[in-house]
């Protein structure tokens, strides 16, 4: 059983992580956010006696390690706001990066499923039936690009090709957020990030 009193020292949880380990520390990572949280320390990881710090984000690392960057530094912010808008803004910037590979493959601002379908309707899920047009949707241009929901959501026809966003595919969200938490996440589309941060700080989820 984990013991984190045996790694804590002045102020600090210190991880001494190695290949061998580091899934299984991942794996701890709820117990070691409530252990931080509630003696107010802050975490040091190092992996094969090198000291971690953000700048290791920006190598080519293997994934394990840069998930452990990631948790270290959302654990060492104190203040619960901004340590959401860390791990929103991470999140979405992973999120981006998939996006930016068009598997939407939009074609004269149709997407694939239109396509398909043989229709010429436009702006794919920024204009549903019944729903309308997003308002952040100007000349089929997205003017309110930090909407992690939508960035999330993926239609019938991308999933049946694969191309599916789980959030606990991410260890920030994870293990940083309760299933209330995760909804807000998922189903807050065409929403301001500042308004889905409050809601995330209120635990507040309002159906959309």
């Amino acid at each position: 059983m984990l013991n984190l009193r045996n790694f804590k020292s002045n102020g600090k949880l210190i991880l001494k992580l190695s290949k061998d380990n580091i899934e299984y520390f991942i794996n701890k990572t709820k117990r070691i956010i409530k252990y931080c949280d509630k003696h107010k320390l802050n975490l040091e990881v190092y992996y094969d006696n090198k000291m971690l710090n953000d700048k290791d984000l920006e190598k080519k690392l293997d994934k394990n390690i840069r998930d452990i960057i990631t948790i270290m530094k959302a654990i060492n912010i104190k203040d619960k706001y901004k340590r959401y808008e860390y791990i929103y803004d991470t999140v979405c910037s992973y999120l981006d990066e998939l996006i930016s590979t068009n598997y939407c493959d939009f074609k004269n601002d149709i997407c694939i499923r239109d396509r398909l379908k043989g229709t010429n309707h436009k702006n794919g899920c920024c204009e549903c039936l019944g729903r309308g047009k997003c308002k952040y949707l100007i000349d089929s241009v997205c003017t309110e690009k930090s909407c992690m929901a939508c960035k999330l959501f993926t239609c019938k026809t991308l999933r049946e090709k694969g191309i599916v966003h789980n959030l606990n595919d991410y260890v920030l969200i994870k293990y940083f957020f309760t299933n209330k938490q995760k909804d807000i996440l998922r189903f807050s589309y065409w929403t301001p990030k500042e308004i889905i941060l409050d809601r995330l700080v209120k635990n507040k989820y309002v159906r959309p």
